[in-house]
């Protein structure tokens, strides 16, 4: 019944009827004592509250009988009236309408054909002073009896009305009301929302919640012991236990999960009256406040977010002066956003402020020996902006007793760490910042991957997972592990990955079977933004695991998160991904600057021009029998291999559960005029994130390979194709996912793209794109289109030079290394024309470094973007737009 009402008059039902149970009691109490104050003001303020929340949601029967109880009991409040025996009858007898309309409105959404003239005559009447006199016809209609009789839930008691009336109506009203009310009640109970809820005790929750942990390690270990048993009837029995115990779990979970508005609840209040103490002005914009977590969480973040917030308000927000230096409005924006994704809850805290000054944290660092002058120079701002994670580094001015911009920050990333979240920082000078938080839904239970190093069993969260990988350490594959500066690195689709040891770093002596010893097993992690190789000795399988807190020794240790009893009995701790990724010896700034040393040296050895042919990494893929694919790797976020079994459908629509969440599918057959073949028993699926993961169902995923940027564009001129290229001998299609998207799915774009330019706006504004990369240049123009932008595309920048002469143009976008042109030339050209000079322009790059970046603003480049990320692209494009117009 009320599972499909609306969440807010779900709510409002629920605590209605809390509320209205108290009241008979209150009533009776206040009848007794009529001259107590605080019961009476008590009993006003729920009929005030019921009226109020009636009349938002328009229902008019109920506003209406609360309104008049509520002038009745104003009367009483201003001892306009007396209490008496009556008057108490009819106010009983509003209380049993309220709970009527409640219960109406709880089985059908509306209020129905309920009778409320009688009740609010009797209260008007009341109101006016006029004397009413309550008969006893009354005195059983408000009886605890007399609706129960009337009620059409008497059914639910497993007898239809008319044999209840029957069966009592014989019997003097009187004697059922004293000898046979306990019966009646028995047999007429109204149905109720509290009939659906209880109040349990928090304790008895968490009992439950470890008891059905030990229940999961007996279930894990009967069912190894079932496997290692040639018993048919046992492994049976084992496997039902399995699923029940599963279910059980999966219940006992949802009754710990508890919404983050709880937490999100002390905001308003907070961002108000600091933004009242500091004289700054502050709206507070949230979303996702029904997201769900384990409470235990919710616990543990309330700390850390209070102090993101008070940090972004202090220390972030201007006062209004100020930001009217900066061309912004005085009143800042500060959200808080909170959403779902991948099996992890992920909170973003915005604000539109001053943002971290970068260069300041490079000041500090170097004055309190953090970094050498040197050192401070190479480091990357992503290193930089991570020193506030330092204890006690700050660069505020002042420091306040409520905050300070890194004052603390050390305190939230140790928490976040220890539940097993990850931080990561983003921001603009006179921007504002964006702080991103991922957590697990719970830490009760948890899926993991069993690894070996040595003789001792570890486990690994499957959050932090992202691939495996085994490498011969003889032979061909050896080549793709190399060493930076004495440490360990794996070239996995040309980028380097770093490495660690686990049973080094451990201290363990490696255990390894002799048919493996030549193999080397890289589980490939995660650890916020940055990813890492673990070589173990063995890969076991994936199990859900009950987590054991750690003794405060062990708890000391980076490396650890808990720990569990495994199937067989053994004990196994569990990784933390963090403190692994702590272990590596080499900076992302390290890597890079390999990289581009390598490529230099490589462009030496074979004579290339200063501007080298540019490489694009593509998953290449089967469908059907002959027909071959590509996609850029940089869209692809997981290769998988699936059941077909397990496609469902889901408004028409193939989809699959896939990490907790539904994972809409995408085919080729239907779009790209390809023959349909019957599925295979198993079907490789191309994960994507585009705003929200989709997938991509496939006969056969080959290869990752590298292939040239500059690929045939004009053979196959098709939407959802970027162009044909040749790849291992055959001739491939490179699929241009933005378009095969929006051709299966044409409003996904417009659900996940919040924008700030009405489509009228961005229909009458007109791009120019060069690029001189086909490859690219197809990518760019499919998104910017899809956004509703007017494209002119030029393919170096002497081109683009013309097009700025016939056409009007309203924004640049531009590639940086382009022949004869380069997009710094561009934009040094369009910034010294008198003509063009206001026009913004936008750098989109493969990989911007910060020699570019220098370069770019000399030139006078205003926005730098990577270029396969759309959501960054657009949302950017969209703030030069607005801001060249101010």
């Amino acid at each position: 019944m009320i599972d499909g009402l609306d969440r807010v008059l779900r709510d409002f039902i629920v605590e209605s009827q809390e509320n209205l149970e108290r009241l008979d009691h209150e009533f009776i109490a206040l009848e007794q004592n009529p001259e107590d104050k605080d019961l009476l003001a008590d009993i006003f303020r729920t009929i005030h509250t019921i009226k109020g929340s009636a009349g938002f949601l328009s229902l008019a029967k109920l506003e209406q009988v609360s309104h008049h109880t509520e002038d009745v009991l104003a009367k009483l409040r201003e001892q306009k009236l007396a209490l008496d025996t009556d008057l108490t009858t009819t106010l009983l007898s509003s209380v049993d309408c309220i709970k009527s309309l409640l219960v109406t409105i709880e089985k059908t959404g509306d209020e129905g054909e309920a009778e409320i003239e009688a009740v609010v005559k009797k209260l008007q009447q009341i109101t006016r002073g006029e004397k009413t006199f309550i008969s006893n016809a009354d005195l059983e209609q408000t009886s605890a009896i007399g609706p129960a009789l009337k009620s059409e839930e008497s059914a639910l008691a497993g007898e239809d009305e008319e044999m209840i009336l029957s069966k009592y109506e014989t019997e003097d009203i009187e004697e059922t009301a004293t000898g046979k009310i306990s019966e009646v009640l028995e047999h007429v109970v109204a149905s109720t929302v509290e009939d659906n809820r209880i109040h349990v005790d928090v304790q008895l929750l968490d009992q439950l919640m470890n008891l059905t942990g030990e229940l999961v390690l007996a279930r894990n270990q009967v069912v190894q012991f079932a496997n290692k048993l040639d018993d048919k009837n046992f492994r049976a029995i084992s496997q039902r236990m399995n699923v029940v115990v599963s279910e059980l779990q999966e219940t006992v979970m949802k009754t710990r999960m508890q919404q983050i508005k709880k937490v999100f609840g002390i905001f308003p209040r907070l961002v108000r009256d600091l933004s009242k103490l500091h004289g700054k002005s502050a709206n507070l914009v949230m979303e996702g406040q029904n997201t769900e977590l384990d409470r235990t969480l919710i616990e543990a973040i309330k700390d850390p977010l209070t102090h993101l917030v008070r940090n972004a308000l202090d220390h972030g927000v201007e006062t209004p002066d100020i930001r009217k230096q900066y061309d912004k409005p005085p009143t800042a924006t500060i959200s808080i956003h909170a959403y779902h994704e991948g099996g992890l809850v992920n909170i973003e805290i915005s604000d539109d402020g001053a943002g971290i000054d970068i260069a300041r944290i490079k000041e500090k660092a170097i004055k309190e020996g953090i970094l050498t002058i040197h050192k401070a120079e190479e480091v990357s701002e992503r290193d930089l902006i991570n020193l506030i994670f330092r204890p006690g580094f700050s660069t505020a001015a002042k420091i306040t007793k409520i905050s300070g911009r890194g004052v603390g920050m050390d305190v939230v990333k140790k928490n976040l760490d220890r539940i097993g979240g990850t931080i990561d920082v983003q921001t603009e000078l006179h921007r504002g910042t964006t702080i991103k938080i991922r957590i697990p839904i719970t830490l009760a239970i948890i899926p993991v991957l069993i690894v070996m190093a040595g003789r001792q069993k570890f486990a690994i969260p499957q959050v932090n997972l992202e691939e495996l990988i085994m490498v011969q350490e003889s032979g061909e594959k050896a080549r793709s592990i190399e060493k930076v500066h004495g440490a360990e690195v794996y070239r996995l689709r040309g980028q380097l990955l770093p490495l660690i040891r686990l049973n080094q770093i451990l201290q363990l002596s490696s255990e390894v079977s002799p048919t493996k010893a030549n193999n080397l097993n890289i589980v490939v992690l995660s650890s916020g933004e940055s990813h890492f190789g673990v070589i173990v000795d063995d890969v076991g399988d994936t199990e859900e695991i009950v987590v054991k807190a750690l003794s405060s020794h062990i708890k000391q240790l980076s490396y650890y998160d808990g720990a569990t009893i495994m199937g067989d009995g053994s004990l196994a701790l569990i990784l933390n991904a963090s403190g692994l990724f702590s272990a590596t010896q080499l900076t992302t700034e390290d890597l890079k600057k390999v990289e581009q040393a390598k490529k230099i040296e490589e462009q030496k050895k074979v004579g290339l021009a200063s501007i080298a042919e540019q490489k694009q990494t593509i998953v290449l893929f089967r469908i059907g029998a002959k027909e071959y694919y590509g996609v850029p790797l940089a869209f692809v976020v997981r290769l998988e291999e699936f059941s077909a079994s397990q496609i469902e459908f889901s408004g028409g629509r193939e989809v699959i559960q896939y990490r907790n969440d539904i994972l809409p599918l995408i085919r080729l057959e239907p779009f790209l005029n390809i023959a349909s073949v019957p599925d295979q028993e198993t079907l490789s699926l191309i994960v994507f994130a585009v705003e929200k993961q989709i997938g991509l169902v496939v006969a056969e995923i080959i290869n990752t390979v590298e292939i040239s940027t500059h690929i045939d564009t004009d053979t196959f001129k098709q939407k959802g194709i970027l162009g044909s290229t040749i790849v291992e001998g055959h001739s491939v299609l490179i699929l241009d996912i933005h378009g095969l998207i929006e051709m299966a799915y044409p409003n996904w774009y417009k659900k996940f793209f919040v924008s700030n330019l009405s489509e009228e706006e961005r229909q009458n504004l007109t791009v120019l794109l060069a690029e001189d990369s086909m490859f690219f240049l197809n990518i760019e123009k499919s998104y910017l289109e899809a956004a509703g932008y007017k494209v002119i595309t030029a393919n170096n920048g002497n081109e683009a030079l013309e097009k700025l002469e016939n056409y009007p143009i309203d924004v640049v976008v531009t590639d940086l290394d382009m022949p004869y042109c380069t997009g710094f030339e561009l934009t040094k050209k369009i910034k010294s024309s008198e003509q063009w000079r206001h026009l913004p322009v936008m750098a989109l790059t493969a990989l911007s470094g910060e020699q570019d970046r220098k370069k770019g603003i000399e030139a006078g480049i205003d926005e730098y973007q990577v270029k396969l990320d759309r959501d960054d692209v657009l949302s950017a494009l969209e703030r030069l737009i607005l801001r060249s117009r101010t």
